[in-house]
């Protein structure tokens, strides 16, 4: 599960601009980009994100975003960084987030999160970041370029969802510009 997670994010991320509206979320409203995706990827599946799996998500990575991945993300964004130091850095930043998204499924996991059933695709992903959005006090789950391209992007891929199928042609890496 945490592979096809993975594989649905790197997709989701590459979409035209998921990756400035995540970044931009990130940096205005202290909005996670993996719970963002995480709501997505759920969503399409049919898993409610409700607040109290929220509260769990968000705890269980609480500690390794303040100990690891804000620190990498600051250090690879500061100015003066050398070009190789920023790409080792970058390698790292995308191994660390990873990390979290792993801690995310086993968080929901242990929440009892994969028996909390809604409407699959378009509503469930929308149900999702609207319940997150709640959470950050931003509007969320309508039509904003994050919600637009998971939607198309479910749209052409079968109900299992991305990184579901053996072979799926999947990019290998996402470009961290957290």
């Amino acid at each position: 599960m945490t592979t096809d997670f993975w594989n649905f994010s790197l997709a989701l991320y590459a979409r035209p601009g998921v990756a400035d509206y995540c970044l931009h979320l990130q940096d205005e409203t202290g909005a996670n980009v993996n719970l963002m995706l995480l709501c997505c990827w759920a969503g399409q599946r049919g898993m409610a994100m409700d607040a109290d799996t929220l509260a769990a998500a968000i705890a269980a990575i609480a500690g390794w975003e303040t100990q690891v991945l804000r620190p990498l993300r600051a250090r690879r964004r500061a100015a003066g960084v050398a070009p190789a130091e920023k790409r080792r850095l970058r390698a790292a930043e995308l191994r660390a987030e990873q990390h979290a998204q792993a801690l995310l499924l086993r968080a929901l996991a242990d929440s009892g999160f994969a028996h909390l059933r809604a409407a699959a695709g378009a509503a469930g992903v929308r149900a999702n970041l609207r319940a997150y959005g709640k959470v950050l006090c931003v509007p969320l789950g309508c039509d904003d370029p994050l919600t637009v391209q998971c939607l198309t992007l479910i749209a052409h891929k079968p109900s299992r969802g991305i990184g579901a199928q053996p072979g799926a042609s999947e990019p290998k890496s996402r470009k961290s510009n957290r």
